[in-house]
């Protein structure tokens, strides 16, 4: 499945407003898991600056999460990318988007706690 057709499925529960918050979810997944922006080849730009990031927010969240980041938009485009590679592979269910899954996947890992040694009174 390529990653933009991983859009219409994680849409249609309408648990996001539209396809860019849609998106801007999937990219969070990516984040999360430590992925590194890179070279996207063989995609289309669906949406334009101005209306996916008008308040600059993304542009300037990037490069805090990636010190050494040249060229924020295109590292947008890459994390989209490979979040929706991620979603496809492990959030889509015979087609249905397991948006509770999804949620979980960005958890903290939890640890497990030692037990505290007993205290003398």
């Amino acid at each position: 499945m390529l990653a933009v057709e991983t859009l219409d499925p994680m849409s249609e529960d309408k648990a996001f407003a539209d396809q860019m918050d849609t998106a801007k979810f999937a990219m969070s997944i990516a984040i999360r898991r430590g992925a590194k922006p890179g070279e996207v080849t063989g995609v289309g730009t669906k949406w334009n600056v101005g209306s996916f990031d008008p308040d600059g927010q993304l542009r300037n969240l990037l490069p805090i999460i990636y010190p050494d980041l040249k060229t924020p938009y295109r590292a947008l485009e890459s994390l989209i990318d490979a979040s929706l590679h991620i979603v496809a592979q492990e959030h889509l269910k015979g087609g249905t988007f397991d948006i509770a899954a999804a949620l979980k996947s960005l958890e903290p890992k939890q640890r497990k706690r030692q037990p505290s040694p007993p205290t003398a009174l």
